[in-house]
């Protein structure tokens, strides 16, 4: 959420006020409630340093989803009670961004209603929120760089200033290449592209597309070996329906007291010191685990069969912890390439394939999706994005169909590729002064846990980085069952939506 007008916040504001959790093992025990977020990441170093006593909650932020928003604050209020939480780092903002002296100007009932206005309207966030309408002690931090700030806003502004009629261009040559691939595609390519339109029009889960990917590629022969994380991450959605968790912990207590009988006093010892170890969150859940199975092997133990559920566990935790969420994502897209691979024969196909993987990148591009492998791909084949170099083939295709419509490049497109790429460049340069920022945050502040909210397209390059760094953390998503309204954010970014609330007098 950009907070270049917070004055106009502010002032508006105090005018208007007149007028199913599952915990998880990190250096600290983080709970995240189903009902507010799901996990889609979790990372502790395997040989822990000063940074990994830190544990930093990633929350990939849906910008002005009200829902995700709403559930977003849910989630810190949660957090800010539970595990203490004090520090909340965010984008678009540098140093203090607090609101909590808002506070003073309303009962907490008053200042409800009229933040419940202001997140509706997109004009405030979730953590922004909950800091105005809450008690807690939490302190909202801004780290962004902020003359990186101003020039990716800047960018944003000359993309804004064609993007409309970028679209709506790109979405005609869209008509007519979905046309051509009804005619073109052979079947088993039509279904793929149907299920991939699906899974990014958030109507399948990504386990069932994963699921599907697997089986198409069964059926076609084609070896998805080399894809670890796709594989592991399939064999953990698999194992995670089958698992009863309670059963599992309670099985798992149970093992450890008759394993204690089995153990001698070395053995019992380091036993002793590897669950403390583990409840002390200073061994991570893969190594523990691994360790309970490598004893139960040794004891000659068979957890399979005396304790089903403690077996399923574990090799859910020692497979899950084998997926790297951004790996996996990038396998996934390799897997879909290579399927899409064996599936062409023509060159029309080919060449047709082509054209509408450059068009779906630009479109999410335009409407700020664009995922990193995505923008990498956009890196390496500028050219191919050149809407004028399409539309031979696209008339002699429409011609050989009978179409009556034709194709013409899109011209804000091919003018202005050079200021996309650069758009996204310094989205990436944002990534580095986040971690920069929040580092040198954390060592002022001396707090163990906090929360990141930036955009998901940062995630991949903010958990490298905190990877990089040694830092433990855990990617969370907001629930969403309703798509976000673009107009909405883009109104936001350009401040036409950042104007005082109007209220009735009753208010």
């Amino acid at each position: 959420m950009l907070r270049k007008f917070r004055l106009k916040l502010v002032y508006g504001f105090i005018f208007s006020l007149f007028i199913h959790a599952f915990s998880f093992a990190m250096a600290k025990e983080i709970n995240i409630p189903s009902q507010f977020g799901s996990t889609k990441e979790i990372f502790q170093p395997a040989n822990p340093g000063p940074s990994a006593e830190r544990t930093i909650i990633h929350i990939q932020d849906a910008h002005c989803n009200y829902e995700a928003q709403k559930n977003m604050a849910q989630l810190l209020d949660y957090l800010a009670k539970d595990d203490n939480l004090k520090l909340i780092m965010v984008e678009g903002g540098s140093g203090d961004v607090s609101l909590r002296f808002l506070r003073g100007y309303a009962d907490k009932k008053a200042r409800e209603q009229v933040a419940e206005k202001y997140l509706k309207a997109g004009k405030i966030s979730g953590e922004e929120y909950l800091d105005i309408v809450s008690d807690h002690a939490i302190e909202l931090y801004g780290i962004e760089d902020e003359g990186l700030y101003e020039a990716h806003l800047a960018s944003f502004q000359k993309v804004d200033s064609f993007r409309q009629k970028a679209l709506q261009d790109l979405g005609a040559l869209a008509g007519i290449v979905n046309g051509l691939k009804s005619r073109i595609y052979p079947e088993d390519l039509r279904r793929l592209d149907e299920q991939k339109s699906s899974y990014e029009g958030q109507k399948t889960a990504l386990a069932e597309y994963c699921r599907f990917l697997n089986n198409t590629a069964a059926k076609k022969r084609i070896g998805l070996g080399a894809y670890p994380h796709l594989g592991a991450f399939s064999e953990t959605a698999r194992l995670e329906k089958e698992l009863d968790l309670r059963q599992a912990e309670a099985q798992r207590n149970a093992f450890i007291k008759d394993l204690a009988k089995l153990l001698n006093e070395r053995e019992a010892q380091n036993l002793i010191l590897m669950t403390q170890g583990f409840k002390a969150k200073m061994i991570t859940p893969e190594k523990y685990y691994s360790f309970l199975l490598d004893t139960a092997t040794e004891q000659k133990i068979n957890l399979s069969r005396r304790y089903p559920e403690l077996g399923a566990y574990i090799r859910y935790v020692t497979t899950s912890g084998n997926v790297d969420a951004a790996e996996l994502l990038k396998e996934v897209n390799a897997a879909e390439e290579k399927i899409k691979d064996a599936s062409l024969s023509s060159p029309e196909q080919k060449k047709l394939s082509e054209i509408d993987k450059s068009l779906h990148i630009l479109t999410k591009i335009l409407n700020l999706e664009l995922t990193p492998e995505d923008y990498a791909y956009f890196k390496e084949n500028t050219r191919r994005f050149m809407t004028a170099g399409w539309i031979g083939f696209l008339n002699e295709e429409c011609d050989k169909y009978n179409f009556s419509t034709r194709p013409f490049f899109v011209k804000a497109i091919d003018e202005n590729l050079k200021e996309l790429d650069g758009f996204y460049r310094l989205g990436v340069a944002r990534e580095e002064a986040f971690i920069n920022n929040l580092a040198a945050k954390l060592d002022d502040s001396k707090e163990k846990t906090a929360a990141l909210i930036t955009g998901g397209f940062h995630t991949p390059g903010i958990t490298r980085n905190l990877k990089n760094r040694g830092y433990s953390y855990i990617v969370v998503t907001p629930v969403i069952t309703q798509k976000s309204e673009p107009d909405l954010y883009f109104s936001v970014l350009r401040s036409e939506k950042r104007q005082p609330v109007r209220v009735s007098d009753e208010e």
